[in-house]
């Protein structure tokens, strides 16, 4: 899994309107690229593609060339635990300019569309309640040597009960200690599933959800199915989640969802875009829109460096986001 600042370099016209750069908090290097269900399928394609990533001095590269970005690796948990720490730990110190090794991934569970995250209570529409890979005394046995050396600590989790055990094996890693959490920032990817109590409980930990604005679009059918009417509006509560103050993070997820970072834009603020190549019938439910402002925020980092677009979102009708149009970028390296 990578962060990244994306887009080419390129000079930027007079008329273009400059904002801090896109970023993508949540990317892999597709290999090998999922089918059309790849988002079901966790595992093929998917664990693979950040197992591959590979950092050697000035490597910033996620796909067949360099890319002109920044960009952050988290390393897939099983790969991390099989080096050792001496290997790592050089290679974290010497990854150039535009590179950064930045912390490690978990899994806590599967996903919503397969019925393979893990619930605390059954679907709607099966006898099951997902799958729940490991429990929170495991988790945070496997966190703790990374955490204590000070790698960023990243867990997938999409359903309610996953979120839990994250949440639990978070605060047995740093002892409950609110302070330490805050500072060493770990995340969770997705969030997928989170009632009101889960939400409440990430804003006091302190602990980042990293979220994927084309989630909630490509899920939008399967979400009544999946939790029926009481439970959905616990999916994707982006809007719930910025009002209680969580630290939010945006990422694509590519190359299961696309990576346009302006198509992204759109469907965190629009519920859906409908841009030429982009089109979705499918629309998000209002609990996973987002003001455009804040959306925006999540989408760029000034230090990633600028980008020049055709107009200012915050500066047009949101029902003109698809309309706007990237004219080029200059990216910045880490300082």
């Amino acid at each position: 899994m990578a962060n990244l600042s994306i887009a080419p370099t390129a000079i930027s016209p007079r008329t273009a309107v400059a904002i801090s750069g896109f970023v993508d908090h949540h990317t892999h290097k597709p290999v090998p690229r999922p089918g059309p269900r790849g988002r079901g399928r966790p595992g093929r394609g998917h664990r693979d593609g950040h197992a591959a990533l590979v950092v050697s001095g000035r490597l910033a590269s996620l796909g067949d060339g360099p890319l002109p970005a920044r960009v952050r690796i988290y390393l897939a948990s099983g790969l991390a635990e099989r080096s050792a720490p001496a290997e790592l730990d050089a290679r974290r110190a010497d990854c150039g300019p535009w590179v950064r090794l930045e912390g490690v991934k978990f899994y806590a569970d599967g996903w919503l569309v397969p019925r393979t995250c893990a619930m605390c209570r059954n679907f709607d529409d099966e006898d099951s309640a997902g799958i729940l890979f490991q429990d929170s005394s495991t988790l945070a046995r496997r966190i703790e040597p990374f955490a204590a050396t000070g790698w960023r600590i990243a867990t997938h989790a999409i359903g309610d009960r996953a979120v839990e055990a994250v949440l639990d094996a978070y605060d047995l890693t740093w002892g409950r200690d609110r302070q330490a959490i805050a500072v060493a920032r770990p995340r969770i990817e997705h969030g997928s599933v989170l009632p009101e109590e889960l939400a409440s409980r990430i804003a006091a930990m302190g602990v980042a959800v990293c979220i994927q604005p084309s989630f909630p679009v490509t899920d939008a059918a399967q979400v009544p199915v999946a939790l029926g009417a009481g439970r959905a509006p616990a999916a994707y509560p982006w809007a719930r989640l910025a009002d209680r103050g969580v630290r939010l993070l945006a990422g694509s997820d590519f190359p299961i969802e696309v990576i346009e970072p302006l198509v992204g834009l759109a469907r965190l603020v629009n519920g859906r875009s409908d841009r030429p190549a982009f089109a979705d019938a499918r629309t998000a439910a209002a609990q996973s829109r987002l003001p455009v402002r804040l959306a925006v925020e999540l989408c760029t980092d000034q230090a990633a460096g600028q980008t020049f677009l055709s107009a200012g979102p915050v500066g047009v009708p949101t029902a003109d986001l698809d309309l706007i149009e990237v004219r080029g970028t200059e990216p910045a390296p880490f300082s």
